[in-house]
């Protein structure tokens, strides 16, 4: 029987590894059935509308949710600086977590120097952030999951005024699954030409 070469091995392993990153990372998955709808009701509805108004969107959630067609979606936040910069610390720290689980994440940020074009009584923000969401359903399992009370006081704590908004991206250059791909070859070419010295790996 023919031995397999390290090459052999080193390339099996980081397609293996790729494999599970596509997997966390997914973004094309199916659209929430009516039961898991009805679910999640139930569980905005268990969570009452106590706290800031700013942040009670479990009734706007009906309607998302009955459109959802299950993939990627960018959630656009213009927000204040922090009421409190210690409690919006700690609403990252709490949030994070779950969400990069889930293959959540920030994909921009950034502060704006100056006024442009901008209509009468215009709200001037501090800060623009764009967050990747893999799915409304993972959304929904942060947002009404068993740390939702929890989450929902840090971010009113947190946050003097913020507008948000569901978006889906129409064009981007930045395609994360070809350079995560990019960064796998030229990880297993940096391997395979450090590698290749010993003996044992060209066995």
């Amino acid at each position: 029987m023919k031995r397999i070469a390290g090459p052999q091995i080193l390339a099996a392993g980081l397609a293996i590894l790729y494999g599970l990153f596509w997997f966390w990372y997914g973004g094309a998955g199916k659209p929430l059935t009516e039961q898991e709808i009805q679910t999640y009701l139930a569980r905005f509805e268990s969570m009452g509308r106590s706290g800031n108004a700013l942040f009670r969107v479990g009734d706007r959630f009906e309607a998302w949710m009955r459109a959802d067609d299950g993939g990627e979606f960018f959630m656009v936040n213009l927000i204040d600086d922090p009421a409190d910069a210690e409690a919006a610390a700690t609403y990252d720290r709490a949030i994070l977590p779950p969400l990069l689980r889930r293959a959540s994440f920030p994909v921009f940020l950034a502060r704006p120097f100056a006024t442009f074009i901008e209509p009468d009584g215009h709200h001037t923000w501090d800060t623009v952030a764009i967050m990747r969401y893999r799915s409304l359903r993972d959304l929904l399992e942060v947002v009404a999951g068993p740390q939702a009370e929890e989450l929902r006081t840090l971010k009113e704590a947190s946050v003097s005024n913020t507008h948000v908004l569901p978006t889906h991206a129409v064009f981007s250059f930045i395609q994360v699954k070809f350079i995560a791909a990019v960064l796998f070859v030229a990880l297993g070419l940096g391997l395979h030409f450090g590698l290749r010295r010993f003996g044992w790996y060209r066995r």
